[in-house]
């Protein structure tokens, strides 16, 4: 009786009856092929039977016009009239549907197609090098409905990652927690993925602002290559140029009337006016021979992803590669770097970074996962000698390994010194700059973060102890960048990280880290050694293989109103077929992570290019600038060498990427004092721009 009703429902939903009135004497019935153009979040309507004939007089049914596949919805029908939709950005595609049509009075029947063209560029993919990777620009990355992609080898049919996001979480003056995370978007009850969110495309504005109409100015990937950039810097003065799409609409500039910052993508103000156009000459600031750019926020809906409270951080991403065949790291590297803003009212303390990833290296449920503390690490790789069982999109024999490496992370609160990296006898020291950057190179206040914790989790499905589950709610979020269980319990070494499950302490900060923390960092809270064997993997915790996710975090660091912050991310494929042992991969991949590394810490690209796209010209012997006090209070000084022929610009720029000042020099100028006292405190670029030479520098102003 119940497959019965459910049957007819299911005709009643699937048919319509229509009494049609026409003028088609002598014709039979014939339906029609239709078109329909959609774009996410914006119901549009056809009627069908426009284009049909339809016997005058005749009543007719329709039978089916309900897409199977693409996301989209038909949300109403009123006579032949269907008004469709494609719910969620990045999860539409085109697709057909098929309808029939038959002639009740006659019984005759006709069948025809509704195409629909879906019209989303909120994704597009990096496949410049060995690898294809796709970018959401809501920054769900490597993750669409209808599959995962970072292909690897390109176009192999073959995966090591299924989804990557960003995670950040701190605490207000009231220690209230704010937090904004992305997974799968399902929410903290596991509703249908590509439903729940905490970020959505576009830059932080006033919240009357936001609408369906904004959202499809923002839900765009900027995809560009460094030639294309390099022909319009050569053309863009001649006669009948016209620069392409993505060029003439790089979102250098916000619109201020609805809240957005005025300075958005980074772009060379060829004449210094702060306005971005391209018609001047000004160009996109890429890094890589290609690189794509997006933005992306917390504020522009509930967070229903985590449930956790706004932040208003703003994320401009850029993803990048770079076109070296012969060099065998970057060939098999991309590179992913965020701008995070905090454009609230409000300080933020005690903020963690985090890095999500999910670690699929062929066939989900065959792997391990371990971190690398002293290169800032973590590693998916293959748990048996044998990728899968045949599947489609297993690796098979030789599997490979798969890095996410943190290479530069937050920046640490002030202290006024520049913190070293070695004690007065050379020896590393045991803390921060085991595997930060920027320790002990005489500048003040630029240390950055490396990778400062690692937890991995598993699916919730996969029979393992709840307290190391996916988190479902803001605070599980916050913990695990803390290093703290769902169950309040802190990270214990050995084992599975918890004294109920083979753990032997002391309290730790990285899960499975091998024997790559040689200075004991990341163990208790005196870099003491562990309770047991130094050695702890997957393999020495006694796991079967299986689905291995995780979050590397960077903090703690306090986040204050209008700064910005700045996380560097690799990510390393490598692949060994000498061996049928997964620990060859392995190995090879962290000796490829250090040429990658060395790469961004010396800004120095193979064939001696820069690294980073924008060669600091300060390091030129032609040209030098020394910025002091910094931090500075009421003023700062500038000091030039006399090598400097040019006269150039300055330009003091704030945090939300508004120009706040502006000076012309002369030529040969050494000595310059800029008066600071109607300056805010916080964190500004001074930029210094001649005709042949540009340099960047960071100035902190205290209070």
């Amino acid at each position: 009786m119940k497959t019965k009703s459910l049957q007819i429902v299911a005709f009643l939903i699937l048919t319509i009856t229509l009494l049609v009135t026409g003028n088609l004497q002598g014709q039979t019935l014939k339906a029609n092929n239709d078109t329909l153009d959609l774009i996410p979040g914006i119901p549009a309507t056809i009627n069908i039977l426009a284009n049909d004939v339809i016997p005058s007089g005749d009543s007719v049914r329709i039978i089916g016009g309900v897409p199977s596949s693409g996301g989209i919805t038909r949300i109403s029908v009123s006579g032949g009239t269907m008004t469709f939709i494609v719910q969620h950005w990045g999860s539409g595609f085109d697709t057909i549907s098929k309808y029939r049509l038959m002639d009740v009075t006659s019984g005759d029947t006709s069948s025809a197609k509704i195409f629909f063209r879906v019209h989303d560029h909120s994704f597009d993919s990096l496949y410049l090098n060995n690898i294809n990777a796709r970018f959401n620009a809501c920054g769900m990355h490597f993750f669409g409905r209808e599959s995962a992609k970072f292909e690897v080898p390109k176009f192999s049919g073959k995966s090591t990652i299924f989804l990557n996001s960003l995670w950040i979480g701190g605490l207000d003056s009231d220690s209230v927690l704010h937090l904004a995370a992305q997974r799968y978007g399902q929410g903290p009850t596991t509703s249908p993925a590509w439903t729940k969110f905490d970020f959505w495309a576009g830059p932080v504005m006033d919240s009357s602002a936001y609408s369906i109409y904004t959202d499809t100015v923002w839900n765009y990937i900027w995809n560009l290559k460094k030639s294309e950039i390099d022909y319009h810097k050569l053309h863009w003065n001649q006669p009948g140029y016209t620069p392409i799409h993505d060029i003439l609409t790089w979102p250098g500039n916000g619109n201020v009337s609805i809240g957005q910052a005025a300075i958005l993508a980074p772009f060379f103000d060829k004449n210094g006016d702060g306005i971005y156009n391209p018609h001047d000459g000004d160009y996109p600031l890429i890094r890589g021979d290609q690189a794509l750019f997006f933005i992306f926020n917390d504020d522009r809906d509930i967070h229903t992803e985590t449930e956790g409270k706004k932040m208003r951080a703003e994320i401009h991403g850029m993803a990048y590669a770079f076109d070296c065949p012969e060099d065998s790291a970057l060939n098999n590297t991309i590179f992913l770097y965020y701008k995070i803003y905090n454009r609230s009212a409000r300080t933020y303390y005690n903020t963690y970074l985090g890095v999500f990833t999910d670690l699929d290296i062929g066939y989900a449920a065959d792997d391990y996962i371990e971190c690398d503390v002293e290169r800032g690490s973590y590693i998916g790789y293959n748990g048996l000698p044998v990728d899968g069982n045949g599947q489609a999109g297993t690796y098979g024999e030789n599997p490979p390994a798969q890095s996410v490496t943190i290479l530069g992370g937050p920046y640490l609160d002030p202290d006024g010194i520049d913190n070293p990296r070695v004690d007065e006898n050379g020896h590393q020291l045991c803390n921060a700059s085991v595997n930060g950057v920027n320790f002990g190179d005489s500048i003040v206040d630029n240390e950055r973060y490396g990778m400062g914790k690692f937890v991995y989790f598993n699916n919730s499905d996969g029979g393992v102890p709840s307290y190391m589950q996916d988190p479902n709610y803001a605070l599980d979020y916050y913990k695990l960048m803390q290093g703290i269980w769902k169950d309040g319990t802190r990270m214990v070494y050995g084992g599975n990280g918890h004294l109920a499950y083979g753990g032997y302490g002391p309290e730790c900060n990285f899960m499975f880290p091998g024997e790559s923390d040689s200075l004991n960092w990341g163990v208790g809270t005196g870099c003491q050694p562990p309770n047991g064997p130094v050695n702890w993997t997957e393999e020495t915790a006694a796991n079967n293989p299986g689905d291995r996710r995780g979050v590397g975090s960077m903090g703690p660091f306090t986040f204050l109103p209008n700064s910005v912050q700045d996380i560097d991310i690799s990510f390393t494929f490598a692949r060994d077929y000498g061996s049928k042992d997964p620990q060859s991969s392995l190995a090879k991949l962290k000796s490829t992570v250090d040429i990658v590394k060395q790469s961004f810490v010396s800004n120095t690209l193979p064939n001696g290019t820069s690294f980073n796209g924008i060669k600091d010209k300060g390091n030129s012997s032609s040209w030098t600038v020394q910025m002091y006090p910094n931090p500075a209070s009421t003023f700062v000084k500038l000091l030039f060498n006399k090598s400097n022929q040019e006269s150039f610009t300055i330009r003091v720029i704030n945090s939300n990427g508004s120009l706040v000042r502006i000076f012309e020099t002369t030529p040969r100028a050494e000595f310059i004092e800029l008066n600071l006292t109607d300056l805010p405190q916080g964190l500004y670029l001074v930029n210094f721009q001649s005709k042949t030479q540009y340099i960047t520098k960071k100035l902190s102003i205290i209070r």
